[in-house]
This record gives structure tokens, C-alpha cells and sequence, in this order.
């Protein structure tokens, strides 16, 4: 059968089994129709040769095998896949306005606002945004189609610049970018990685991809800075990114000749400009609310270049892979002496512990005499020390040391800086602690069979178990006894099967249990519950009292209820939302009690209603009788109207005694002037509900 879908859910409509498993066939339904999709070969969609662009063929000669091998395996015309994902990653898309301003400006989350937009962007950013660097300013986010990696650089507003990057879905820390002096310190580990550089052809050949005009119609720049011009002037009229040209003598300028890049906002009071001079130098300088910054000078490839290489030459400062090899799999911290021997000696006169803490080091190994003082054993001991962390003096704050004496005893201690040490503790071998529980065997099966028998303990069977809830309590017997009561028992017993405990100390001090065993999954989920009786010699059994498994129900109404003026009428709560032991009849809008027991009864009605003399009372009825009046509602309004609404609610709650089998229901009398109708409204189980909670377990006792 098809998918059928259901369109009419109720807010508090239950989900049940019929439901989930419709849902589960639908989903795959159709992913057995996708699947037979995807394998048909067949040209399912009838696609023609037209279609295809078969017709726009060449009927020309092919090349050979031969030179057609010779070609792919041209690496000089072929690009790889990792030069197509970075000449995609440039600025082949949008990625400012059609004024040269930020696409888009962060105010609320780094993380989450960057990972809407794919590719090359350019942004700015609020510094109250969540993860975002300690300054406002501009930068450039790029990302891969899945938007789990990614890149992010700002360029602030006090003229510092920030990276950090996106991996598996998982943000690093910003990370600030140095000028030369800090660059050169990061230079000295970074080698020479061609794989991951540019040249200066290519990376002109990507900037000229640029879909907005930053530059003159023939690609120069698109303005030029003469010796009269001022930077602090010309660039913030000139606003958005911009491709330029200074003379050596611009004013504010570097005091070389440039060329660069700004990109500033459209107030023309943030932004920043980068600039190259003929001599390979890079430049950088930074407006923030309309303050200028100084030039900083940038390091230049050639200039880290040069460095990388001087540093090379040095044989002395680099290790072989051999070498590193070899470290990476040894110790990475100093456990032993330079002779293999232990690190740490203790010796007679030692304060044991005193001497460990005291060592200076996180980790290590030990020998000790017997006779130091918080020594763990009499006889020699070796063994090693870990502190997690240490004080400011380098001795060990919390860890722990294990020691091990020439009788292969071992033993273990904790240090806590809060707490100090915590005592020594001997640690059991595999023999002495199996002797230990042979022996904790022995003695539980002694103490069982010297303290437990058949007659403070059993289970009662066949002739021997009392069916009948009527027999007295001295026909039991002593001690602890379990009962199985037959299905269909009607002898007294709170259901018709289950399971009875009798704690019977002796015939004055006698309690009964009875434990219902039904089916939660089943037919016979309303059989379930725990009761509760006493024997006394005297006055014999108790009336049963229930301790667990107590019945509940939620019932609502559907579409309107027509009220009829001056009658007194029984309310149709008709829909069931929750019912613990199947006790509403929705046929006759009743609960029936099924158990003995104390109820709360809330009842609550929302009418349609007009602004007229109006009188209702809502009641709860037991066995056709009224019970209880729990909501009252009378009004005589001075100027009626019967077109003006003013729909009412009546809302009440009471506890009620039942006995098993007595029916609860909710009447509601309804009186008003004039000939407009009343009904109850269609709203759902919030406005129009009716609630049965069971309380206790036995009724109210008939004085």
C-alpha cells in the first residue's frame, strides 16, 4: 500500500506504533523507488541525441591511443585537483556589494553567521559578536562546498590582524599575524614548502578574476596617487576595495613608490590599505574611526626566503629524521639517572615522602632503605613517582608513587595538596586475594546455611498455598513465605492473579503484600499495582490498602457541544489522550473506578458565550448523583447584547471516594436570557478537559 499521510495532528494527539511504522514504510517506499532510480541504465528520462549536444560533434579524426596517452600525461597543460579547488577558491564570485563594501557585517556569532556563506566573502564585524577577535574590523572568510573547512582573516581597527581556520566542522583559536620581527620567529620553523606558495604570475592572474571593478578598464590601477595627493585625504572618498598607484613623495604615503590595494567602508572611516614597492617590500597601514595608523612594513617571500636559507646552512641547529625518530620513541622527560640507574635514592636518614615531593621532577624512579621514616615496608623497596602538578618552588602538589619491597609486595599512596597524603595502601596479588574470597565463599555459605531454612524463607506450592483471601492469618505460617494466586480468583484478593509476600513474625505481627503481575504490553495492563493488608489476632484482616500503580486519565472533547438553555446535561468527553487502566467509557463519557480508592477529579469547559444574563454550574456526579459543585459562573450584565462575545471558562477540582466499580461524570446546568445558543467551544485538551488522578489506595473509612 502507498504512503497515505495524515494531515489533521492535534497538538496533543498521541504518536502510537501504527504511526511510527507508516512513517518508517514511507521513508523506505522511497528510498527503494530512489535506488531502482539510480540503476536503471535505461535512458529513463528518454533523453535525446539533440539533447546531449551530439549533433554539435565534429565528424574529424581522432588521435591515437598513443598521442592521446602521450597528451594526458602532460603535466605542463593539465591542472591537478588541488590547483582547480584553489583557482575555484579565488575571486571567481561575488564576494562584496556591487559597491565594493562587505557582503555582509557579523553581529551576533563568528561560528555560526560565517557558516552561511560559502566560497570568497568580504565582511565586517562587530566586536560584541560571540568568538570574535578583541577589536571591530574587516576581513575575508572562504570555506569548502560543505562548509566543515574553512578559513577566516580580520584585519581591526588598532591595525592588527587575526586567522583562524575551520577543520571537520571545529573552530581554532584566532591566531595573530606578526610584523617582521614576529614573522621572523615563525619564519625559522616554517621551511620551504613550495607546494603551498604562489608565484607572482599566477597570483596576478587570479587577482585579475575579480568580478567588481576595482581596477581601470585596462586591468592598472584604478586610481593614482601623484606627489600633491594625501592617502589621508583621497582614500576615504574613494570607498570599497580599490587597486592604486603612488608617487614615492605622496603625502602619507610609505616614502616609496607603491602600489596596493585599500578597501574601506562607506563612511570612509575604517579600513585598511596594503602596498608593494619595486624593491619586493610589503607595506600595510590601517584607518580606525578615523585614525591613521603608521606604515608597518610586512616581510616579503624573498626576505623570509633569504632567512629560511641562512638558517639551513646550519647543520648544528637541525636533527636527522633518524634522529628524530629515535627521541620521538624514547622517554620525553628524565625518569632515570645518566646511568640507566634510578633518579631518586632514599636513604635511612630520609623522610620518605618528603624526599619524593621534593625532587623537582613530575616523574621518575626511586630505590629506598626499609628504615626511612613513611617508609611503605621494613625491607627495601623500588618503584616510581608521578605528580599531574607541581608548586612554584617545582615540588609535587597532586600524584602518587608505587612501591614494590624484594618480597614482591606492592604498595600504593596518593598525595593531595588539599589533603596530604593518603596513607599507604598494600595491593593484593592475584593468590592472596583468590584465598581471601574462598574464604569470604565459605563463610557466606556457613552463614546461610546456619542462619536461612526452609521455614524463615519459602515459597508456598500446591497444597500449601492459601488461594483463599479469607483464611485467617494464624493458618500461615512463620517467617517469610511467597504465594502465587491462580488467574480468575475472586476470594478477596485486590485482582484476580498475582503474586502474595506474608511477613509474619507471629500472629499479632502480620503483614500481607499482593503484587499484580499483568501484561504492561498486553490486554492485561490494567492489572498491575502493589496492595497492602495487617492481620491482627484480635480483630482479623485489615481492608486492602494500595501502595503503587495508581489510575489516571486524560480525556478531552472534540467539535462543539450544543448546551441546551435551562437544562441540567452530562458533558461528551469523548476523546481519550491518556487512560492508565483503559477505565473511561467514551461511549457513555465516564470514568469507572477501577480500584477502591480516593480520586481528584479536575473538570474544565470553555463556552461559547454573549453578553447577557448568564448562569452555569459545573458538578461531578457519582452514579447519576450529584456530588460535588466545583465551578459556579452568574453575571447580568447592565447592557446586554447578544452579538458581543465574551466567552467564559469554568474550572474546578474536588477529591472524590470510589469504590471498584462506581462511575464518575461531569454535568454542567446551563441558563442565559435571550435566543443566541451557547456551546462549548472545539478548542483542544487545554481549554475543555477532564482529569482523573487516583490518590490513595483505600476509601475514606465510613464513620
Amino acid at each position: 500500500m502507498a504512503y497515505e499521510e495524515k494531515t489533521d495532528w492535534l497538538p496533543d494527539d498521541p504518536i502510537n506504533e501504527d504511526d511510527v511504522n507508516r512513517w518508517e514504510k514511507g521513508i523506505k517506499d522511497a528510498h527503494t523507488d530512489l535506488a531502482a532510480h539510480k540503476n536503471d541504465m535505461n535512458n529513463p528520462h528518454n533523453t535525446t541525441k539533440a539533447q546531449v549536444g551530439l549533433g554539435n560533434v565534429d565528424n574529424v579524426q581522432q588521435a591515437s591511443k598513443t598521442d592521446f596517452d602521450e597528451h594526458e600525461q602532460d603535466q605542463v597543460r593539465h591542472i591537478t585537483e588541488d590547483e582547480r579547488m584553489k583557482w575555484n577558491g579565488a575571486q571567481l564570485s561575488k564576494i562584496s556589494d556591487d559597491n565594493g563594501q562587505p557582503m555582509f557585517n557579523l553581529t551576533t556569532d563568528f561560528h555560526t553567521e560565517l557558516q552561511n556563506y560559502p566560497t570568497l566573502t568580504y565582511f565586517s564585524y562587530d566586536k560584541s559578536a560571540a568568538n570574535a577577535p578583541p577589536s571591530g574590523g574587516r576581513g575575508f572568510w572562504t570555506c569548502s562546498v560543505g562548509k566543515t573547512y574553512g578559513h577566516v582573516i580580520v584585519m581591526t581597527y588598532d591595525n592588527k590582524t587575526f586567522r583562524k581556520s575551520l577543520a571537520n566542522n571545529k573552530w581554532s583559536d584566532w591566531v595573530e599575524l606578526e610584523n617582521t620581527e614576529g614573522a621572523q620567529e615563525k619564519v625559522n620553523v616554517h621551511a620551504g614548502k613550495s607546494d603551498i606558495h604562489v608565484t607572482q604570475a599566477e597570483k596576478d592572474n587570479w587577482n585579475n578574476s575579480q568580478l567588481f571593478k576595482v581596477t581601470a578598464d585596462n586591468g592598472q590601477a584604478k586610481i593614482n596617487l601623484s606627489e600633491t595627493d594625501d592617502f589621508h585625504e583621497i582614500v576615504p572618498k574613494n570607498t570599497g576595495m580599490v587597486h592604486f598607484t603612488s608617487m614615492s613623495k605622496t603625502l602619507n604615503g610609505p616614502g616609496t613608490s607603491v602600489r596596493g590595494i585599500w578597501t574601506i567602508n562607506a563612511a570612509g572611516d575604517y579600513g585598511q590599505i596594503i602596498a608593494f614597492d619595486n624593491t619586493n617590500k610589503t607595506y600595510r597601514k590601517t584607518i580606525s574611526g578615523g585614525n591613521w595608523s603608521e606604515w608597518i612594513e610586512l616581510e616579503t617571500t624573498v626576505g623570509a626566503q633569504s632567512k629560511v636559507s641562512n638558517h639551513a646552512k646550519d647543520s648544528t641547529a637541525h636533527i636527522t629524521t633518524e634522529e628524530r625518530n629515535k627521541w620521538n620513541a624514547g622517554q620525553l622527560s628524565k625518569i632515570t639517572n645518566d646511568t640507566g640507574g634510578v633518579l631518586v635514592s632514599i636513604g635511612d636518614a630520609d623522610d620518605f615522602l618528603s624526599k619524593i615531593v621534593q625532587t623537582g621532577e613530575k616523574f621518575g624512579t626511586f630505590y629506598s632503605t626499609g628504615k626511612p621514616t613513611n617508609a611503605p615496608s621494613a625491607l627495601s623497596t623500588r618503584g616510581f613517582f608521578h605528580f599531574t602538578a607541581t608548586d612554584s618552588d617545582g615540588n609535587g602538589t597532586f600524584g602518587y608513587v608505587v612501591a614494590i619491597d624484594y618480597r614482591n609486595n606492592m604498595f600504593t599512596n596518593y598525595l593531595d595538596a588539599n589533603l596530604g597524603w593518603q596513607g599507604w595502601n598494600k595491593v593484593e596479588t592475584e593468590s592472596g586475594a583468590q584465598t581471601k574470597v574462598d574464604k569470604s565463599l565459605t563463610d557466606a555459605k556457613n552463614y546461610v546455611d546456619t542462619n536461612y531454612s526452609n521455614q524463615k524463607l519459602t515459597i508456598l506450592t500446591g497444597s500449601n498455598a492459601i488461594q483463599d483471601a479469607r483464611t485467617g492469618g494464624n493458618e500461615y505460617p512463620p517467617g517469610l513465605t511467597l504465594m502465587d494466586i491462580g488467574q480468575g480468583n475472586t476470594t478477596g484478593y485486590p485482582l484476580g492473579y498475582g503474586i502474595v509476600k506474608n511477613e509474619k513474625y507471629h500472629d499479632y505481627r502480620f503483614t500481607q503484600y499482593f503484587y499484580g503481575t499483568g501484561n504492561e504490553s498486553n490486554s492485561y495492563f490494567d492489572s498491575t499495582g502493589t496492595w497492602i493488608r495487617h492481620w491482627w489476632n484480635g480483630s482479623g484482616w485489615t481492608a486492602w490498602q494500595k501502595i503503587a500503580g495508581f489510575a489516571h486519565a486524560n480525556i478531552g472533547t472534540t467539535g462543539k457541544q450544543l448546551l441546551t438553555k435551562g437544562e441540567l446535561q452530562k458533558i461528551n468527553f469523548n476523546r481519550k489522550i491518556k487512560d492508565s487502566h483503559n477505565a473511561f467509557d467514551v461511549k457513555n463519557n465516564r470514568f469507572i473506578a477501577p480500584n477502591d480508592g480516593m480520586y481528584v477529579v479536575n473538570a474544565g469547559l470553555y463556552i461559547e458565550n454573549y453578553q447577557r444574563y448568564t448562569n452555569y454550574e459545573t458538578s461531578i456526579y457519582v452514579n447519576g448523583v450529584r456530588y460535588k459543585n466545583i465551578a459556579h459562573y452568574r453575571v447580568n450584565p447592565a447592557d446586554p447584547s447578544d452579538t458581543t462575545d465574551i466567552n467564559i471558562g469554568l474550572y474546578g477540582a474536588a477529591t472524590v471516594p470510589a469504590n471498584k466499580g462506581d462511575y464518575i461524570e461531569i454535568y454542567l446546568y446551563v441558563g442565559y436570557n435571550g435566543d443566541t445558543t451557547r456551546n462549548i467551544t472545539d478548542n483542544p485538551g487545554w481549554y475543555n478537559y477532564f482529569d482523573i488522578t487516583e490518590i490513595a489506595g483505600r476509601n475514606f473509612p465510613t464513620l
